[in-house]
């Protein structure tokens, strides 16, 4: 649940976050008004999709759709962020099981989660719960621990990223270089993947400073052997400029924007033909019986 914000006027309109909205939002949710999108998240060096992150949407009857950076303040209640995450994490699992279902081609999908409900006792079992419940393997998730907490500070936190790498389950490091995701969390906890902060991007490649800082974390990341995920490429320049690069992924509006429907997102269907062409090929021409032909 990325705190991003929205500069258009169904955000502007949003009534003020306080008890009667927190109320709202709650309510929102549980009448059916949140939703999904999915962003693709591409290979460097091929251009290929490799998974996707879920983002909320608000579908609010009166302001249309709302980004979360109009409703963000909410998430300041630990009731709602817990009940946003058991719902984003139960939607996820359906869609990628609804999308395996009609032969679509098999993507991990990174979802948003506080630290702090990552810790919460059962969190790891309750997942893989979901999971089975729709047919899918934890592998299909990865959690994003946000960086609105300070990992750094959360001696618990090892063991529980640990659990869940345990039950199949990779962990990023969200906007690694802002706020709390900073180097001292990332010796103790066992990180599956980090992904680097916009902010870090944003002067490349045309300010040396910015370059020279952000090629730094690189070589630091590639030794720690995590995947690399780079967010907030925005244009061509960058997205050349990253492609020294090979082995890492990108994300961000040049490449692809949010959709609705694992489906819709660019390079989902593409794959999932090739991936059917392939099988077709292995499984080689079908014999036909008389009484099959009959």
């Amino acid at each position: 649940m990325k705190r991003t914000t929205d500069g258009s006027h169904v955000a502007k309109a949003a009534p003020n976050s306080n008890h009667a909205f927190r109320h709202r939002v709650l309510e929102g949710l549980r009448a059916g008004e949140f939703c999904i999108a999915y962003q693709g998240i591409y290979r460097v060096g091929s251009g290929e999709l490799a998974q996707m992150e879920a983002l909320i949407r608000w579908r609010h009857p009166e302001y249309g759709v709302m980004l979360p950076g109009a409703f963000s303040d909410a998430f300041k209640d630990a009731e709602i962020m817990r009940e946003f995450t058991w719902f984003v994490l139960d939607a996820v699992a359906a869609e990628i099981a609804a999308w395996r279902s009609r032969g679509g081609a098999q993507y991990s999908v990174a979802v948003n989660v506080p630290p702090s409900v990552a810790a919460l006792p059962g969190f790891a079992g309750r997942l893989e719960s979901i999971c089975r419940a729709h047919g899918v393997k934890p592998e299909c998730i990865e959690l994003e621990l946000l960086e609105s907490e300070d990992l750094a500070r959360m001696p618990s936190m090892p063991k529980v990223v640990q659990r869940l790498r345990n039950k199949g389950v990779s962990v990023a490091m969200d906007d690694f270089g802002t706020g709390y995701s900073c180097l001292a969390a990332l010796g103790p906890i066992d990180f599956g993947t980090v992904k680097i902060a916009k902010e870090l991007l944003s002067g490349a490649p045309r300010c040396p400073n910015a370059c020279l800082v952000f090629s730094s974390v690189l070589a630091l990341l590639t030794r720690l052997k995590v995947a690399i995920v780079v967010e907030g490429v925005e244009t061509a320049a960058q997205a050349q400029w990253l492609a020294q690069w090979p082995h890492v992924l990108a994300q961000g509006y040049f490449l692809a924007r949010p959709a609705f429907g694992i489906g819709n997102v660019p390079g989902a269907q593409s794959a999932s033909a090739m991936a059917q062409r392939k099988s077709a090929r292995r499984e080689g021409p079908r014999t036909i019986r008389l009484a099959d032909a009959a």
